[in-house]
């Protein structure tokens, strides 16, 4: 029975916790120009580099993405519609595109990245 109990607390010793190998990515997106990001409605696509695996989210939040992810590099992806004001307060409505080839994504809390908004029209 000793035995038994041993060997089971060494068991729960040595279990590495599954939150190590998650975090949390804030993803911002960001303009050359003066704009306050009202929304985003856009298609996120997050592929680790290493395992091909994707990620898809649309739960932006203004002009942020946050969503949960193996701890890795990244390719990114982000297409969609912004709605925003520029800074004469005239709102507009565009399709952009943001994207990077290779982000670190490897933090065990929350990582953050910034991607260019390129404006499709």
């Amino acid at each position: 029975m000793i035995c038994y109990m041993a060997a089971i607390l060494l068991l729960v010793a040595c279990h590495k916790e599954e939150n190590d190998i998650f975090a949390t990515a804030s993803i911002t997106l960001e303009c050359s120009q003066q704009i306050n990001v009202s929304r985003v409605q856009a298609q996120a696509k997050l592929t680790n580099v290493n395992t091909r695996q994707t990620t898809t989210s649309a739960a932006f939040s203004g002009a942020t993405l946050n969503v949960e992810l193996l701890r890795g590099a990244y390719e990114i992806l982000i297409e969609g519609v912004m709605t925003y004001t520029d800074a004469a307060g005239t709102e507009h409505i565009r399709q952009f595109r943001a994207q990077t080839d290779y982000v670190e994504l490897v933090g065990y809390d929350t990582n953050t990245a910034k991607l260019n908004i390129i404006f499709l029209d």
